[in-house]
């Protein structure tokens, strides 16, 4: 990140079957501290704008210098592919449709169980395979396409046409919380039970607890959150994923987050790098 001015970072949880989100952070380099400038957790259309007019307003009035956003950011390649024959997914020739066929190979799954090119990305079977390899816990993944996040994508599709910032950074909220746990600690039990309906505010709390603690890493800046907003946004699992998201945005412009191990035109979703490679730092968007 050049300069010393801060920036502020909007992270979005479009919501699916719950309503929109929207945080804000700021940085500000000169202390290397994240302050927390608002919380929407409800943004919703009424008589007078629709549900998206508000939140691009809502945007435009935070002003943010970057995006973390938990939709989909690109199509599928049969979504995309503008040949006028399709041979088939066992012999299209287009590059993400054969790096996914290899990557099917390579972890042995029937060809009954090939994700089909025109429902999930390449990035989507790194989340099925070999992110969940290196987590303690299953996460759920759901393709691009699938029936839940099919309609986030083609919502997101529209709404960054009218999102003006400098850039827009995809993310699953739980493979992020996922890898924030090695920096900060957070326990496997904590991370089982952040998203139950009877435990997890309190799960939530002690996460963004930790999160807001004084980090031993120094290249991490501190995430300052006050009492009023650890209840607030634990109290909201919309909240939190928002947080979450802005993170992500934060840590994309602070060379905090692992480079892509696929071609990003396909697709790509944050992940924090391995706490052994922070001193490195070998991030997404080049040197800060």
């Amino acid at each position: 990140m050049n300069g010393q001015s801060s920036r502020r970072y909007l992270g979005i949880e479009l919501g699916g079957s719950r309503r929109t989100a929207v945080v804000c952070l700021e940085y500000e380099p000169s202390e290397r501290k994240v302050y927390l400038v608002d919380t929407r957790s409800q943004i919703h259309g009424s008589r007078e704008e629709t549900a998206d007019e508000a939140l691009l307003r809502t945007v435009k009035e935070l002003n943010p210098f970057a995006i973390g956003v938990d939709a989909p950011l690109t199509f599928p390649p049969c979504i995309v592919c503008r040949e006028n024959t399709c041979p088939g997914a066992s012999d299209c020739n287009q590059e993400p449709v054969r790096w996914m066929r290899e990557e099917a190979r390579n972890r042995r799954w029937p060809k009954s169980k090939f994700p089909p090119p025109y429902t999930h990305r390449p990035m989507d079977l790194l989340l099925r395979g070999r992110w969940q390899d290196d987590a303690p816990m299953p996460i759920p993944a759901e393709e691009a396409f699938g029936s839940g996040r099919a309609p986030l994508a083609a919502r997101m599709s529209y709404l960054r046409r009218h999102l003006l910032c400098a850039r827009i950074v995809e993310v699953n909220p739980r493979f992020a919380l996922l890898g924030l746990s090695e920096w900060y600690r957070i326990s496997v039990r904590e991370l089982r039970r952040c998203r139950d309906l009877e435990h997890g505010a309190e799960n939530r709390f002690t996460i963004l607890n930790k999160i807001a603690e004084k980090n031993s890493f120094p290249e991490l800046p501190q995430v300052v959150l006050y009492m009023t907003e650890l209840v607030a946004l634990a109290k909201e699992l919309s909240a939190f994923d928002g947080l979450l998201c802005a993170l992500m945005a934060l840590y994309a412009d602070l060379n905090l987050l692992e480079a892509p191990e696929i071609n990003p035109d396909w697709g790509w979703v944050a992940r924090p790098i391995r706490p052994g490679s922070l001193s490195r730092r070998e991030g997404i968007w080049g040197s800060s």
